[in-house]
């Protein structure tokens, strides 16, 4: 394993961590407002594709 693939290990595992803390803070948003997916669709579509990405 080179450096490179250990920042590569690294990187992932931040945005995976970041993703998924922004997907709850959107979920928890949804559950306060009491608002429907109109506020959630988009935020929602670029989690799934930074998702599908790492």
């Amino acid at each position: 394993m080179d450096i490179n693939d250990l920042f590569d290990g690294i990187m992932k595992s931040i945005n995976q961590f970041a993703f998924d803390a922004a997907e709850q803070r959107l979920q928890e948003k949804m559950q306060d407002t009491g608002r429907g997916p109109e506020n959630g669709v988009r935020m929602r579509r670029i989690l799934r594709r930074k998702r599908s990405e790492v």
